[in-house]
């Protein structure tokens, strides 16, 4: 329900655009909602360190601890966890505040939770106990007096959202205690080996707490500074995190896959980045005195920034469709750390190609599908041809004849004919092409060719010119809808004793128009795309100029503005804690 405005925002957008970009642009819309919710998050946590007493810089740090740990690439993902973390952090802030309202709004927020996933029921003991700890008034009738107000306005505020959960489970489940989980047994869904799933929540290179969110460590240290002021934060933090841990340790699927480390543990990070704020005022006072702790301190933010990333730099859900998942989880050379570094380290060799290949390489630029090579050894062969495949020559050297040999199998089943296909040279036809059919069928051919001193040079362009055939249309047995030319099986070029190295720089293949091709393009493995951003979607889409425009204003300029609303709301705090003799730190 919550995404229902972004959705309509995205197809209001989508109707002025082609009909092939509808589903991209409403992806957009949709994945702003976990975005907001994320920095959202960041600014109740930055309230909530204010109300607890630690300065604006202190509990800023925070709410950026937060920003840049898993949360950050959660906040581009359409998972459940990014609003039911501000949720459940809103309900924490709003126990903490002594309006009354914000009891409400506390329960209310617990209700709402609930709505949005139902686990959220394991920290609701965790957030009543941190109330009952806030309400300690010195003496047993003013603490029960401050309880059950408490109780009653959190009980209003949660009865609305409460009460449409339970009615929405009979309506669709026939009892108000069924759930979408009912089917599932608990006998067989917790019953996973405990000291292996605690292991892998905390542990794991392949989705570890500790290990894809390093900074955390600060607010486990954290729980022991500042007891007196913090001491009700560190008790909820450490209660919401051995909850957590009970229960998912035992589930068999701990690891979450289909996630950046693990996403069970997601909404524990506020609450366990909150007690930090007391071990970062510690360093602030001592760190002259023992400047190693600042040192390691910041080392750890910068190791999880850098962590967060990767999955930045190449869309997460591309290394899943090419790894093992118990591989990923258990292997550290398998990795999602590992596995995303190299892959985009690829893709930035690959995109280098295009700009600067080196001399002595032919390198595919245009016009080819995927490879149907063994990817894990690079082969860049054998692959279909589009209508029209480019290939960039770099010789050794200029003014020395090259000589090429190129083999395609023109694989069409019958009834279709054979294919027409040609060599060109810079848009010109290659004449003295030696045309061999190796099979005696008009089925393979071997394509032999010397190119004068005067036709090499850098950057010249060969093509192999093709009329073509989708299999989609032709047989059912085979639903690659794609126009394809002829499959090259082998292509070898030479420069004296010289071979020129092959490679591909294929980082995005042409988007075809149609709704399907552009809803996978994110993370299609044959689309090497260099960042996992919206800008960068944007701009490499081939949207029509007037669209690319159009969503640059709709998302560009409020991110923007909140940016700007963001820093004229720290500087108003600045100035008040000046104001009032405070340190603003």
């Amino acid at each position: 329900m919550a995404a229902v405005p972004f959705l309509l925002v995205g197809k209001a957008v989508a109707a002025s655009a082609p009909p092939y970009a509808s589903g991209f642009i409403i992806r957009l819309f949709v994945l702003l909602l976990p975005a907001l919710a994320t920095a959202a998050t960041a600014t109740v946590l930055f309230a909530w360190a204010r109300v607890v007493g630690f300065g604006v810089s202190l509990s800023l740090l925070v709410g950026l601890l937060y920003g840049l740990s898993m949360a950050w690439p959660y906040s581009r993902m359409f998972f459940a966890e990014p609003l039911k973390t501000l949720l459940l952090v809103l309900c924490a802030y709003g126990v903490r505040r002594e309006e009354r309202w914000w009891w409400v709004v506390a329960g209310g927020a617990a209700g709402a939770a609930l709505t949005v996933k139902i686990q959220a029921l394991l920290v609701l003991p965790c957030l009543a106990g941190y109330a009952l700890l806030g309400c300690w008034r010195g003496s047993v009738r003013e603490s029960t007096a401050a309880l059950m107000g408490r109780v009653a306005l959190g009980g209003a505020g949660l009865a609305l959202p409460a009460g449409l959960l339970l009615l929405y489970h009979t309506l669709i489940f026939g009892s108000p205690f069924k759930t979408g989980y009912g089917g599932l047994d608990p006998s067989q869904v917790l019953d996973a080996n405990w000291k292996e799933g605690l292991y892998g929540l905390l542990f794991s290179t392949g989705e570890g707490l500790l290990i894809f969110s390093p900074s955390v460590l600060l607010g486990v240290v954290g729980v022991g500074f500042r007891w007196r002021q913090q001491w009700r934060e560190s008790l909820l933090a450490l209660a919401v995190l051995a909850v957590a841990l009970a229960f998912y340790c035992r589930f068999t699927a701990w690891y979450g896959d289909g996630s950046w480390g693990t996403r069970y543990l997601s909404f524990v990070l506020p609450f366990l980045y909150l007690p930090s704020a007391g071990l970062l005022a510690a360093v602030a006072a001592r760190g002259r005195r023992q400047p190693i702790i600042p040192v390691l301190a910041g080392g750890l933010i910068v190791v999880t920034l850098l962590i967060q990333l990767l999955p930045i730099l190449a869309n997460s859900n591309t290394y899943l469709q090419i790894s093992d998942t118990h591989a990923r989880v258990v292997n550290p050379v398998a990795s999602p750390l590992v596995g995303h570094l190299r892959l985009w380290w690829e893709r930035a060799g690959e995109w280098w190609l295009r700009i600067a290949p080196p001399a002595g390489t032919a390198v595919l630029r245009d016009g080819f599908s995927y490879s149907e090579g063994d990817r894990t050894r690079g082969e860049v062969l054998p692959r279909w041809t589009y209508d029209r495949a480019e290939v960039r020559l770099y010789p050794f050297s200029t003014g020395v004849p090259l000589d090429g040999r190129i083999v395609v199998g023109d694989h069409r089943p019958w009834p279709l004919p054979r294919a027409d296909f040609s060599l060109r040279l810079d848009g010109q036809p290659l004449d003295g092409v030696q045309r061999t059919d190796t099979t005696g069928q008009n089925v393979v051919w071997e394509l032999r060719f010397r190119l004068a001193p005067e036709q090499v040079h850098r950057g010249a362009v060969l093509t192999v010119q093709s009329d073509t055939w989708n299999p989609d249309d032709v047989t059912e047995e085979n639903p690659r809808d794609e126009d394809l030319g002829v499959r090259v099986e082998t292509m070898e070029f030479v420069q004296g004793e010289q071979v020129l190295a092959l490679h591909e720089a294929l980082p995005i293949p042409t988007v075809k128009r149609d709704r399907r091709e552009l809803w996978l393009w994110y993370y299609d493995t044959p689309r090497h795309h260099l960042f996992d951003a919206w800008l960068w979607y944007v701009l490499v889409a081939g949207l029509p100029l007037p669209t690319v425009v159009l969503l640059l204003v709709l998302i560009g300029v409020p991110a923007v503005a909140m940016v700007g609303v963001g820093g004229w709301g720290l500087g108003t705090h600045m100035n008040g804690a000046n104001r009032a003799g405070l340190d603003p730190s």
